[in-house]
């Protein structure tokens, strides 16, 4: 587990861990969805508004929903479990805007140091370390 950041919000403030979680049952699936420790929801994101208080779990990620959330502007209220009222229309919860945003900023942000490692030849989104 390590400190993802913390989202500003207009009532509670988010403080975001990520890592990897092990076992834990992700249920049925919809197709379109990754399995956890794949692809987008290769890492689990938990999120609190208080520090010493209990954790939460974001859910996985969906297609939909990182579609939608490049659309929209939105301002976080700290309640994951608040409607999202936007145009377009957001086909969730801000627990699952929230992990959305959190996907794509993530996503973004790779840094890769020259030298150290180099794209996977069989897979162009992989990389593997220089030997």
């Amino acid at each position: 587990m390590r400190l993802w950041g913390k989202i500003l919000c207009s009532e509670k403030d988010y403080f975001v861990a990520e890592g990897v979680a092990e076992g834990g049952e992700d249920g049925e699936l919809a197709a379109n969805i990754e399995p956890r420790g794949t692809g987008v929801n290769k890492l689990t994101y938990f999120v609190t508004n208080d520090l010493l208080s209990e954790w939460t779990e974001l859910p996985l990620a969906a297609p939909e929903h990182l579609q939608q959330a490049k659309k929209i502007k939105y301002l976080f209220t700290g309640n994951l479990e608040a409607n999202v009222v936007t145009n377009p229309h957001f086909p969730g919860k801000e627990k699952n805007l929230l992990r959305a945003q959190i996907a794509r900023i993530a996503f973004s942000c790779s840094l890769i140091p020259s030298g150290i490692y180099k794209p996977n030849e069989d897979d162009p989104k992989e990389i593997d370390a220089v030997e």
